[in-house]
Parts: structure tokens; sequence; C-alpha cells
């Protein structure tokens, strides 16, 4: 009877209570791999990472599902000796495990490539992960030079937003190579990107290497993502001057003077980027979603600006949303809500047109329509996921 209570308020989403019941039950009759399972289930829904590994642990053998669990929990808490042993298990147990073998690999690209590539070419075999393990195979296999390898493989990491696996392979290429700035300042990211605490890992890079171009630049995002706009700004402007010639300095100097609420100089340092780059398609494309997000807020020349920019990416449906948005902000409604449904008529997921639109329907009445696309919205992982939400909390009180 007890454990039919466990099972109800598992349905209804009050783990705290089912775990309460579950430790009832064991103070009477003990453990028993059942209710191990459950209790680790239930500590990590609540939050209680460290205790769903304990009660996992007391399983004797644990079934795949299990391990998996255990491993994710793990690679959380960022227990990288014990998740690579889960792992182990877990590929032993299950040979077809192809999340398994993706993130052992992840894990040993920077500690033990022979055994990261075995893991990488296993996992490369499923269609869901056989872009990402190729990026590393390839790292791997284009950096031979081990002292150098965990900074490449980091940085790749980066780039695919495998944040965790990041940070371990920038900690091992920091401690390989010591002192090494860069691999210090993109420790801090790799942390500021997980929630985690950065700081001082960019602080003992910038005290290395106060010149280093690119460590500014980290230290800049490192700042803008404290909420430090005025040491952002100060920090971006040091690497842009170090470096003149990166575009991607000016682009991030702008988005600093942006949450400074300074548009003007926001939309100089962002023409800046364009020029440098030479009309770089990915800073027009920065340059047109800062007309279209701040077009209310400056003068008509920016609508013009934003329609000569997009006249150089055609295929870019995140401006052509911006667009759409613009003229409706504008007030050409009916010409931007006709682009914000043709952008979603080629790509029916674009998270910022699904905005804008669910905006749109907000205005004209129709609430439940635009609670359904919110929900799609906060659902994922973009930029706009978090405004959706927010929007959806306000909606709903």
């Amino acid at each position: 009877l007890l454990l039919e209570r466990v099972d109800t308020y598992r349905r209804l989403n009050r783990p705290v209570q089912a775990l309460h019941i579950v430790e009832t039950v064991v103070a009477h009759e003990g453990w028993t791999p059942s209710l191990a399972g459950i209790a680790g289930t239930l500590r990590r829904a609540t939050g209680d990472l460290e205790g769903a590994i304990a009660a996992w642990s007391l399983i004797p053998t644990p079934d795949g599902s299990v391990l998996r669990s255990m491993a994710q929990t793990q690679i959380e808490l960022g227990d990288w000796p014990a998740a690579a042993e889960t792992l182990i298990r877990l590929i032993y147990i299950a040979p077809d495990e192809r999340w398994a073998a993706l993130n052992y690999g992840l894990l040993m690209a920077s500690i033990n490539p022979q055994a990261a590539r075995l893991a990488l070419e296993m996992a490369a075999e499923d269609n869901a992960y056989r872009t990402l393990a190729n990026v590393i195979l390839d790292t791997i296999s284009r950096n031979q030079d081990q002292p150098l390898l965990p900074m490449r493989v980091g940085v790749a990491l980066a780039e695919q937003s495998q944040w965790a696996f990041a940070e371990v392979a920038f900690a091992r290429a920091a401690a390989l190579n010591d002192p090494y700035a860069e691999a210090l300042a993109y420790l801090g990211l790799a942390r500021d990107r997980q929630g985690k605490d950065g700081g001082s890992s960019i602080l003992r890079a910038v005290s290395l290497e106060p010149g280093n171009a690119h460590v500014r630049y980290l230290q800049g995002v490192h700042l803008r993502a404290v909420g430090d706009a005025p040491g952002a700004i100060d920090a971006l402007a040091q690497a842009a001057a170090l470096d003149p010639q990166n575009p991607a300095y000016y682009a991030e100097l702008a988005q600093a003077y942006r949450d400074d609420h300074d548009l003007t100089q926001a939309e100089h340092w962002l023409l800046t980027a364009v020029a440098v780059s030479n009309n770089g398609p990915r800073y027009q494309e920065m340059l047109a979603l800062f007309y279209a997000d701040e077009g209310v807020n400056l003068t008509t020349s920016g609508l013009e600006a934003l329609e000569q920019t997009l006249t150089g990416l055609p295929d870019s449906a995140d401006a052509r949303a911006g667009y759409g948005w613009a003229l409706y902000t504008a007030g050409e409604v009916e010409r931007g809500k006709a682009i914000i449904e043709e952008v979603l008529e080629r790509d029916s997921g674009n998270a910022r047109a699904l905005y804008y639109k669910a905006q749109i329907l907000l205005d004209s009445g129709a609430e439940d329509e635009a609670l359904e696309l919110l929900e799609r919205v906060a659902s994922g992982t973009s930029e706009f996921a978090v405004p959706a939400r927010t929007l959806l909390d306000d909606l709903r009180r």
C-alpha cells in the first residue's frame, strides 16, 4: 500500500513526499535493489545528486538504466573518475550503448586520446551522435602533440557547447603547460557556462598575461555573464586595442555596450566588426538582429539599414524574422506578420520567429495560441527560452 502511494506521488511530481514514504519503508524493512533504485531517482528529482549516487550505489548489480542515470549524475557533479568507471561498466554490459560510448569518448579525448578514439568511432555509428563524435575525432587526428591536444580538444568541445567536457580539457591543458593563461581563461568560461564560478580562473589568467588579447576577450565575456557591463566594456576595449584586426572583439564589445543600454556605441562597434570582417556574414547577421531587436529604440534609419543588411543574408531565417518584427513594431503590421509567417513556413521550429509570433498573437488577444507557442520556445535551448518562460510566468499569474 505504501509503495502504491509512492507511485501516486511520483505521478503527481511530488518527489519529496514519495521519498519520505520510501525512507519509511526502508527503516522497517531495509534496502532492496528496487527501493534503492527508486530512492536514487527521487533524490535526483529533488536536486540531491550526491544522495542519488549513494542510493544507486546500494544496488549490487545495477542495470543499464541505473548505470546511465549514475553516469549522467556523476558528469553533472564533475566526479570524472567515477563517471569514467560507470561509463565503462555500462559499455561492458551493453556494448551497443552509443550514449555511453559518446560520453566516455568526450571525457577521455583530452586524457587518453587512443581510448577516446575507439569510443567515439563506436558512437559515430549512431546518427544522433555522428556529427559531434566526428568533430572530436577529427580534432584528435589533427593534433598529435600531447601538450597541445587538450587545449585544442577543449576549444572543439566548447564550439559544440559541451561545456562540462570542455572544462576537463581546459583544466588538463592548464596543468600540463602551467602557467598557461589562455587555458585558464577558457577554463573560467567553461565553468561560467555551467553556472559555476569561473571568476578565479579568469583573474589568474589576466594576472599572468594582461597583454594577451584573447585573455582580455574572455575576461570581457565572463564579466558580461556576471552582469558587469562597465567591466566588460573595459576588458573588451583592451582586447580590441591589442588585436584590432579581430572582428569578434568588436562584436562582443558592442554587446557589452548594449548591456549598458548605450545603443549608439553598440551600433558603432557592430558596424566596425562588419567592416573589419570585410562584410562577414556572421557579423552582418549580428548587425541585422541588433537593428531588429532594438528597432523601436532607434531612428528610422535603423530600419533602412536593416533592410540593406538583409540583402547580404538571403538565407538567414533569424535575420528575416527580426526584420518582420522590426516592421511590425514600426507600424507596418501586415507586412511584418507576413514575413514572420514566411520564415515559419520554411523553418517551423525557428525560436525567434515563434517568439515574435506569440507576441503578435498576444497583441490580438489570441492568448491560448500564444501560450502554445511560448511553451514550445520555453522548452528549447535558444536565447528566447528564458524570456519565453518569463512571459509564461507573467501570463499565468
